[in-house]
This record gives C-alpha cells, sequence and structure tokens, in this order.
C-alpha cells in the first residue's frame, strides 16, 4: 500500500498533460508524517517525520504521479516566476 499526498505548489509541470498537480507515491512503511510545501523560491520541499529536503526532478521521475493524466516519469522543471540571484 502506498502513502498518497497531493500538492497544487509545485516547481514541475507533466510533459504529456502540462499538469502541475502531483501525487506522491511512497512505501507504505515510511516513518512519519509526509508533507508537502514551496519555499520562498517556489521549490518543492518534501518533509518526512522530521528530514526535509528539497525535490529534484530524478525525485518526481521516481515518485510523482501527475494528478490531471495520471502519467509517471513524465516530469520537467517548471517556474512560475522568474528567481533573481542575489
Amino acid at each position: 500500500m502506498a502513502k498518497g499526498l497531493a500538492e497544487e505548489v509545485s516547481m514541475f509541470k507533466c510533459k504529456q498533460c502540462q499538469g502541475t498537480e502531483f501525487q506522491l507515491v511512497l512505501q507504505a512503511n515510511v516513518q512519519g508524517q509526509v508533507t508537502v510545501s514551496a519555499n520562498p523560491f517556489n521549490e518543492v520541499v518534501v518533509t518526512v517525520g522530521e528530514q526535509e529536503f528539497i525535490a529534484d526532478l530524478m525525485f518526481m521521475n521516481q515518485f510523482a504521479v501527475c494528478k490531471d493524466c495520471g502519467g509517471i516519469k513524465c516530469w520537467a522543471y517548471f517556474f512560475r516566476e522568474p528567481v533573481s540571484a542575489m
């Protein structure tokens, strides 16, 4: 059984349908609560228990399913607003 979480916050876009909403499909034995949020740079931040990391393209293609079309291994980077260098 997989644990899933849907989010509207994304820096990724589905190459099949252009959707940005996804569902994470993780192993059922993941310890701790799984949450997904965005940081000030609109990066996807995944928190599992006390561990936190920024999702990259490899992570998305391994664990994310497009909520709109059900596509897997279909993600590309997508930034809603340009991130300026400081």
